[in-house]
């Protein structure tokens, strides 16, 4: 019945889980680079990390990045720059060594801050998408099309979607706080 209002919510869903992927915890993941854009050739448009190059971890602190193509390796290096996330690559004979600093307490406060503001973000994209779809329902019940009790059986069933998604989104913030909090 709501299969396209469930299609939106989870995509949303996966751009969240994209986003959190990409701060960092004291895990080092090859998440942290690989989703960065880069304008890797021009009259191209931009292509992320992980389309140019091999990103893997290596030991518990480093990240390595090995591009297929050795001309972008610069471009890479820049772009892991420009998106100004505390990481400082180096080029070291044909890849590209990212040395992962630990997280100090403020720094790990500072990103706490950041995913709750994406998973406010999120909840705003799923309200959002709710409101549509009970305007719908509305609009279909003030054209006759539905009646009074099947309209409001579909927007409680509304909410129960809504109220599902919420909650996935509360149980990945828990576990990304988590995440941040370990040492």
């Amino acid at each position: 019945m709501f299969e396209e209002a469930q299609e939106k919510m989870k995509r949303v869903l996966v751009i969240l889980q994209t986003d959190l992927s990409s701060i960092r915890t004291s895990q080092v993941a090859p998440a942290l680079v690989e989703n960065i854009s880069v304008e890797a050739y021009e009259g191209a448009g931009k292509l992320r990390v992980k389309e140019l190059a091999a990103v893997t971890v290596e030991g518990h602190n480093t990240i390595l990045v090995r591009p297929w193509d050795q001309g972008v390796i610069v471009k890479i290096v820049q772009a892991i720059e420009k998106a100004n996330i505390g990481l400082t690559p180096v080029i070291s004979s044909g890849f590209i060594r990212i040395v992962v600093p630990p997280l100090s307490l403020e720094r790990r406060q500072e990103y706490i801050k950041l995913m709750r503001r994406k998973l406010e973000a999120t909840r705003i994209m799923i309200r959002q998408i709710r409101a549509e779809e009970r305007a719908n329902i509305r609009e279909q019940r003030g054209k006759g099309e539905l009646g009074e009790d099947e309209s409001f059986s579909r927007e409680e069933m509304l909410q129960k979607l809504t109220d599902e998604f919420m909650e996935k989104i509360d149980n990945l913030g828990k576990n990304k706080e988590i995440e941040l909090g370990t040492v």
